[in-house]
């Protein structure tokens, strides 16, 4: 008599698609969470923009796309498109204990980084 196997069929390992520890996620497109939080900041992501970047006053900025990276808490890292058909990268940190914010933390969640990319 054979023994009888503990397993008839091993299946295939499956693979699944989850972020890295820290890694940022693939970019997507906006769901409705992102867009809020892009209008909650709009006017610090606006600011900083312009500071950084030659944007006209009547230049409307829209987000792209969005990845996102988990920290102790959220980044968001959103594509905005530049009058010059660039691309930059507004990063928004969420923390996951939401507080009050007062305008100067608005401003310290907010960065962009200095170099464009083309889509």
């Amino acid at each position: 008599m054979e023994p009888t196997p503990m397993f008839k069929t091993i299946p295939p390992p499956v693979e699944h698609k989850m972020p890295l520890c820290g890694a940022p996620s693939d970019a997507t497109e906006l769901g409705d969470e992102h867009k809020g939080l892009f209008e909650e900041f709009r006017v610090t992501i606006e600011q900083k923009l312009r500071e950084q970047f030659d944007i006209p006053k009547d230049y409307k900025i829209e987000p792209t796309k969005v990845q996102t990276q988990i920290v102790n808490g959220i980044n968001y890292y959103f594509h905005v498109r530049l009058p010059n058909a660039k691309f930059a990268h507004v990063q928004v940190y969420k923390p996951f204990k939401e507080t009050a914010l007062q305008s100067s933390d608005r401003s310290l969640r907010v960065h962009v980084r200095k170099e464009t990319h083309d889509d």
